[in-house]
């Protein structure tokens, strides 16, 4: 409707005063380059996306269970419901990504119709993601992962809950931040091989951490034909289970493109058996 697209800013008319401010915070930033943005989106807007999340239809979801991750996640190139699209044409615009690229110092950002990646994610309680370094190129377009966008849609969310968002150091190996995913905040990370991130306390039994992330690319810095770009690298780290630990050595001594064959064929034939016969 008219009025609701009205609800969304106009991000060129950010003054170029605070994009400088902003700039200076993401580029000094620890233990890597990041912003967290409070209110960066209407609230009224946000909890029309919260809402989709409630009557999202089963065939927009795909589960990930294993020792390293449990969520659900929208499936890339999936429809949306209404008000989550909106977010993603606002995120993925001219406006926001100018705002991005005058942030961050990142020139010629490029959005992700299609979300590989990114889109609606939901952690039910007791859930938790593994430190990892996410991909390093867009499987399809081959373009270079710059940037994730993430916003929270978690409205009276506390400590208790669980769920923080966590930025690693690689030397030493330490937590050197933790971001509560509270209603209404937007978290623009920095995507490099140094940029260690999860959520490692679970969700408290009877809540549900919800998100809507897009990432955000550049062109030229990586070749198509490499042979060390990586898919998303999990972090080995003190108090892992035997589980994790058999996962993330899998990982480390199975080649990437074999990998990636793996997993696209367990996808496929989870699909199958969801099937209706």
């Amino acid at each position: 409707m008219p009025d609701q697209q009205l609800a969304w800013p106009n991000f060129d008319e950010i003054l170029l005063e605070e994009r400088r401010s902003l700039r200076s915070r993401y580029e000094t930033a620890q233990p890597f380059p990041y912003l967290v943005l409070d209110n960066l989106f209407p609230a009224a807007s946000l909890k029309r996306v919260t809402a989709d999340f409630d009557n999202a239809q089963p065939h927009h979801w795909r589960e990930i269970q294993s020792g390293l991750q449990c969520r659900r996640v929208s499936a890339p190139d999936s429809p949306l419901p209404s008000a989550a699209q909106e977010y993603f044409n606002i995120v993925n615009s001219g406006p926001f990504a100018r705002f991005l690229s005058a942030v961050t110092g990142i020139p010629d950002l490029i959005p992700d119709p299609a979300l590989f990646g990114g889109g609606m994610h939901q952690v039910a309680g007791g859930g938790t993601f593994e430190v990892h370094i996410d991909f390093e190129q867009h499987p399809r377009t081959f373009l270079s992962n710059r940037l994730a966008v993430i916003t929270y849609l978690n409205e009276d969310w506390t400590e208790e809950d669980g769920g923080e968002l966590e930025l690693w150091r690689l030397k030493p190996r330490e937590r050197g931040a933790a971001i509560s995913p509270v209603f209404g905040r937007t978290v623009i990370m920095g995507q490099s091989k140094i940029a260690a991130h999860g959520h490692l306390q679970p969700i408290r039994e009877g809540r549900t951490r919800r998100s809507v992330t897009a990432y955000f690319y550049t062109n030229g810095l990586l070749s198509r034909m490499s042979s060390d770009l990586l898919p998303t690298v999990y972090v080995a780290r003190k108090g892992q289970s035997l589980r994790q630990s058999t996962e993330l050595m899998v990982r480390l001594v199975t080649p990437p493109l074999l990998l990636g064959g793996i997993k696209a064929l367990t996808q496929r034939m989870h699909g199958l058996f969801e099937r209706p016969h």
